[in-house]
């Protein structure tokens, strides 16, 4: 890579018009970081600050032309993938992630994707998660999750365990992760913490924060974590860079509709 080229980035994810999330605020970080964002449309919503009110996902032919075309053309030094709204896209995700098995890929499961299973019938949800934990996890050099949806996670035999979250962590690691990063854990002061698992007991825990905008906190870490690898930067000061990053965005955000605030994504030096 030429010096005067900044690191590309490939993002998947929807197109979220306000710019609070998706492919607008994935620009916005890459920006942030010095990187070049290449991206891939999962879906476009209809939506405000505060409400989807429709959601257009597209055709998997379309996501993986779309793709290609981009990788056939610009040397890519990381992907993220978020934005997951059927079956057939994590297929395409997990086939081109295959194919670019020396790109790291930092995988995002957060609310949108908690949303898609809640609002999927039983067969659809099956055939999600099947294709995530088969196909797409243990590709994944990160699984980003926020801890607060991992309940629909959890094994049936263990709905009834009070807490499933350490459950599915290590079952995301066994399943060929090579790290994980939950969000907003609960803690024993019963306040909240990221925690780093890579293999074996390995663990590292970041200071929590605001639980305001929490929602869009995983899908800028995220974002923010996939420029960082380009650098070759290790994981944790990786993560710690990206969550320093999110935290400075929501903590500057702007109330620019009448419901939720926008994160600053830019930021002065």
């Amino acid at each position: 890579m030429s010096p005067d080229h900044a690191p590309a980035v490939l993002f998947f994810n929807h197109l979220d018009p306000t710019g609070r999330s998706g492919l607008a605020g994935d620009v916005l970080t890459a920006t942030q970081f010095g990187c070049q964002a290449v991206t891939a449309l999962t879906a476009i919503t209809v939506q405000d600050t505060g409400v989807i009110e429709e959601i257009h996902p597209i055709s998997d032919d379309i996501l993986d032309n779309q793709a290609r075309c981009l990788l056939e053309d610009i040397p890519v030094h990381a992907i993220r993938a978020a934005g997951l709204y059927s079956p057939d896209h994590v297929s395409v995700i997990a086939q081109i992630a295959a194919d670019y098995d020396s790109v790291p890929l930092v995988l995002y499961l957060g609310p949108q994707y908690a949303s898609v299973i809640e609002d999927s019938s039983d067969d659809e949800i099956e055939a999600l998660l099947q294709a995530t934990w088969e196909t797409l996890i243990p590709q994944a050099s990160c699984v980003v999750v926020d801890c607060s949806y991992l309940n629909l996670w959890a094994p049936e035999d263990d709905h009834d365990d009070e807490n499933p979250i350490p459950v599915v962590l290590e079952a995301i690691l066994a399943a060929g992760a090579k790290s994980c990063l939950a969000l907003f854990c609960p803690s024993p002061d019963d306040t909240h913490q990221h925690v780093l698992l890579e293999g074996g007991d390995r663990s590292l825990a970041f200071g929590f924060f605001p639980l305001a905008g929490q929602s869009e906190a995983g899908d800028m870490i995220s974002a923010a974590l996939a420029c960082e690898l380009t650098r070759g930067q290790a994981l944790p000061q990786a993560c710690e860079q990206a969550i320093a990053y999110a935290h400075k965005a929501l903590a500057d955000g702007r109330k620019l509709g009448m419901s939720k605030l926008i994160a600053q994504r830019l930021q002065k030096p």
